[in-house]
């Protein structure tokens, strides 16, 4: 049974969004989805490691195991391609037959994709010769998820395909594995967002569609429903990149958070080069949408986290990010008006708390002068949508006094979400005694044990420099043991090392392993902090390594391919005289 998890998991997190998205459009959970749950399964599935959705389990541990992104996230993202795949009142039909078929008894996936082949058998759905159980099998089955490889010949309109198994890291050697990739595409020239029918399934390494022939970009998979990433040509990328900063509009929201997640895997893979990715990016500086800046700022902060043990790179790139960050953060505001589109509400959250965090002067004002305001008026509260980033910033500006204001706020409220906005926030500062309160807090009764974990990780990020407080607290005494207690699951305190181990600097992470493995007695799972000590160095060598050539991207990304845009021009004069 527990091999299987993710049929449970995966239908209740698809439900999760699309039985509310049928009754309330509105909320736009149908396109929520793509960038909480497809990417992030997109993002968790990209290691050599990572597990199929089906694998067998033989121990406690193991069935925790399960209970991951991708049960949940891969689970869900493959029951929404496979709507697209066969239409959705097939699908409607072979839930139905399942349903009944298995009522008030166990289920096998088997079960399953015979009632998917009985019901595209009843609707005569015939896809490319598709056989449907083939098709659920190997994405079922088979770990991973393919790189679809776009190759145009602008002259003949052949677009050659090859796809191949996605690895995040670029040190990874090539895999053999194919996948049965259902194919959606659309083109400058002749466009349709809306046409999410498959075309065609690729079930070989490679093949070749043909398409009118000209100068004309193309983008695959369209309104991101297949669990697939896309890497195109060079020069398809500078068509679409050129489309985005005169257009941005000009390609489905959905589309545009696609590629902006694309870019940033396909950089950090080695698959394109920084000045290109930064380039096909720079429509950021104009598009305001919130689908698009979601995954903008996880790749922004991915990259800045590897640059956070050399301040002089660090304070660089947070300055080229502000040029970013101005379009959007003058869309959403720093104050929550009324009757505003839903989305708008979690893209202020998440751009001004990542704003603040970096340090973005207009950011840092508003969040003091507000959190000055509710210091001289508490009965004046913040809106519940700016707490995050306010109560955050003031307390990273503020006095112990405000660390202590908030604290007993925090105490005294029986709101859940106030309470746990608050916990992030005192996380924030970088006052000592706050600080030493606060990891006193995770070792008592003050804070849930269900939130200790996270309290933990909003102190390591809240402020860097609390990193190396918390390791000489967690050296003290028996704190290892109060910690371990206090997070309950082993599995937690491996998280806490881990954790511990990302925000340390060079000569932190020197020091963690110096007590580690002076004290393998006491600290059973020093293997686990060492592996994490080593993946901390590694990430630190990756933006040594990578930094020279990342700003010199981000510098003047709208000028970098001035050459490539004068082939451009040079191809279409080409083929106007032809």
């Amino acid at each position: 049974w527990w091999d299987n998890v993710w049929i449970n998991e995966g239908f209740a997190s698809y439900f999760e969004y699309f039985g509310m998205d049928g009754i309330a459009k509105s909320m736009e959970l149908e396109d929520q989805f793509i960038i909480m749950y497809l990417q992030s399964a997109l993002s968790a599935d990209a290691s050599p490691n990572t597990r199929a959705l089906r694998h067998t389990v033989n121990s406690p541990t193991q069935v925790t195991g399960h209970f991951t992104g991708i049960s949940y996230s891969k689970g869900a993202s493959f029951l929404l391609m496979l709507k697209h795949m066969v239409t959705e009142e097939t699908f409607k039909k072979a839930l139905h037959l399942f349903l009944i078929d298995r009522a008030y008894q166990y289920a096998t996936p088997e079960d399953l994709f015979l009632a998917f082949q009985n019901a595209t058998d009843q609707d005569n759905i015939v896809i490319d010769g598709l056989d449907i159980i083939s098709f659920m099998t190997t994405w079922v089955d088979q770990p991973g998820y393919p790189l679809l490889n776009v190759d145009v010949n602008m002259n003949t309109g052949l677009m050659n395909l090859t796809q191949e198994r996605f690895y995040i890291n670029e040190n990874t050697a090539p895999t053999n594995e194919t996948w049965p990739l259902p194919l959606t595409f659309t083109s400058g020239k002749d466009l349709n967002w809306d046409n999410l029918n498959v075309s065609r399934v690729m079930t070989s390494r490679t093949a070749q569609i043909q398409k009118e022939p000209g100068h004309d970009w193309v983008i695959f998979n369209v309104q991101q429903r297949g669990i697939y990433r896309v890497n195109y040509d060079t020069h398809t990328w500078e068509m679409i990149a050129s489309t985005l900063n005169s257009n941005h509009n000009a390609i489905h929201h959905i589309n545009r958070a696609q590629i902006v997640d694309d870019i940033f895997a396909l950089m950090r893979s080695g698959k394109i080069t920084f000045q290109l990715g930064f380039y096909v990016l720079e429509f950021l500086k104009k598009d305001t949408s919130y689908y698009s800046w979601y995954p903008a700022l996880t790749g922004f902060n991915w990259i800045r986290n590897r640059f956070l043990h050399m301040p002089d790179v660090l304070a660089e790139f947070d300055a080229i990010l502000y040029k970013y960050l101005d379009a959007v953060i003058t869309n959403v505001l720093y104050f929550a008006p009324s009757n505003e589109r839903l989305t708008n509400s979690p893209n202020r959250i998440f751009v001004l708390s990542f704003a603040c965090n970096i340090g973005h002067p207009g950011c840092v004002a508003d969040a003091v002068e507000q959190f000055r305001r509710f210091n001289a008026q508490p009965s004046v509260p913040v809106h519940p949508n700016l707490r995050r980033h306010v109560f955050c910033t003031g307390l990273r500006e503020g006095t112990y006094e405000n660390w202590q204001a908030i604290n007993n706020r925090m105490r005294n409220s029986n709101n859940q979400a106030d309470e746990l906005a608050m916990l992030r926030a005192l996380g924030c500062t970088n006052d000592y005694r706050a600080v030493e309160d606060f990891m006193n807090m995770v070792v008592s009764d003050d804070i849930k044990a269900q939130d200790k974990v996270n309290a933990i990780t909003w102190l390591l990020a809240g402020n860097r420099n609390n990193s190396a407080s918390f390791l000489e607290f967690l050296k003290a005494g028996d704190n290892v043991q109060k910690i371990r207690q206090a997070v309950i699951l082993p599995a937690s305190f491996n998280t806490v090392l881990s954790t511990l181990a990302s925000y340390l600097d060079v000569e932190g992470l020197n020091e963690m392993e110096r007590w580690l493995n002076e004290n393998q007695q006491a600290v059973p799972e020093f293997n686990v902090g060492l592996s994490a000590i080593n993946s901390a160095r590694a990430n630190q060598q990756w933006g040594t390594d990578k930094a020279r050539d990342i700003l010199e991207a981000v510098r003047d990304s709208s000028s970098v391919l001035v050459p490539s845009i004068m082939l451009v021009l040079s191809t279409m004069i080409a083929l106007m005289l032809k």
